[in-house]
């Protein structure tokens, strides 16, 4: 009778954020940076070779320089990203034990199923195609397919 008592008492989970999708996404995310992060300074160390080895006033060490700098920037660009993710893992670790202790104790499901949507939702739009195609817009519309062709067709073939 008491081992069923012991075994019945619910506990808080001391880690609820190993459980949560979008600390998880978020882990995910850090590591896909960090190892572009490292494949992007091999890259810089590559190019670093090949303006070394450029032969001068063969018009070459602009595109060597260029390929270095644009290189440099977009190392600098992937750890502030980096950055961020890290401090948004942390904000959310600490805001993901403060939600699960309060659902825990309202006896809630958790995590939120409409929390990881809005989530999802909103990564998608962020990582969304940021150039306007008028062809791509007027295909997701259906403007201008066969369905068109078919009705700007004059009855008596056009004559």
């Amino acid at each position: 009778m008491i081992s069923f008592f012991l075994l019945a008492c619910e506990k808080p989970d001391p880690n609820p954020e190993l459980r949560d999708p979008i600390y998880a996404d978020l882990n995910s995310t850090l590591g896909a940076v960090s190892q572009e992060i490292e494949g992007e300074k091999k890259n810089l160390s590559d190019n670093e070779k090949a303006l070394q080895e450029v032969i001068p006033q063969t018009g070459q060490i602009k595109y060597a320089q260029k390929r270095v700098q644009e290189s440099k920037e977009k190392i600098t660009r992937l750890e502030q990203e980096k950055a961020y993710l890290e401090l948004k893992i942390e904000n959310r670790r600490k805001s993901t034990k403060k939600s699960y202790a309060k659902a825990f104790a309202n006896q809630e499901a958790w995590p939120d199923p409409q929390e990881w949507a809005s989530y999802q939702a909103e990564k998608r739009l962020r990582s969304a195609k940021r150039t306007w195609d008028i062809k791509n817009r007027m295909h997701e519309a259906q403007i201008g397919g066969p369905e068109a062709t078919n009705h700007a067709a004059p009855a008596g073939g056009g004559h």
